[in-house]
């Protein structure tokens, strides 16, 4: 869980004491503003792991925003195993079809991947469950998007950056309102 500093709070009240529905809107406003920066930075820093799209990531992503009576913010993720066609997938006219899913690792051969047309009608990568047999055939998946957003790489780089991202927007919206007040109470 990210949260404001004690100290940035103690700012706020030294400034904005005599009106504390501006700091409660000050700390909503940082909330959903840094929410916003960390969905974009999810996206990059999934890809900058895993080779998927950014479409595919962004259309799991959600977001949660704060009000100044419930000031807790969430990005959430959500959905099931990507096919393994998402990621990148290499025929070669010899040989077995190849698959990468992670981008520190190499390509790997994918025992008894082909791409074809199913029965019910799915065009794509598949497997032969048995041997000899020609069915059943089974569609092999990747890991999806909950997976990836939760894995070490991504969550530690996107904590200490919310963090950061957070309390400088807090001050920023501190300073913000701070100014407005003093040019209603001087103007």
């Amino acid at each position: 869980m990210i949260s404001i500093d004690a100290k940035n709070l103690e700012y706020a009240q030294r400034k904005l004491g005599g009106t504390p529905k501006q700091i409660e809107q000050a700390a909503a406003n940082a909330i959903n503003y840094t929410i916003t920066k960390i969905k974009t930075q999810t996206s990059k820093s999934i890809r900058k792991n895993y080779l998927v799209s950014a479409k595919n990531i962004k259309g799991a992503l959600d977001i949660k925003r704060a009000s100044r009576s419930n000031l807790r913010g969430v990005l959430a993720s959500r959905g099931s195993p990507l096919l393994l066609t998402a990621f990148k997938v290499s025929v070669n006219k010899r040989g077995p079809i190849k698959a990468k899913v992670r981008k520190q690792t190499r390509v790997k051969a994918v025992h008894g991947l082909f791409l074809g047309v199913s029965r019910k009608g799915y065009t794509g990568a598949m497997q032969r469950t048995q041997r000899k047999a020609r069915y059943p055939l089974r569609i092999p998946y990747g890991p999806s998007i909950p997976q990836m957003f939760g894995s070490e790489n991504v969550i530690g780089e996107l904590t200490p950056l919310a963090e950061a991202t957070l309390n400088k927007r807090f001050l920023h919206e501190v300073e913000y309102r701070f100014g407005k007040i003093l040019t209603k109470a001087l103007g």
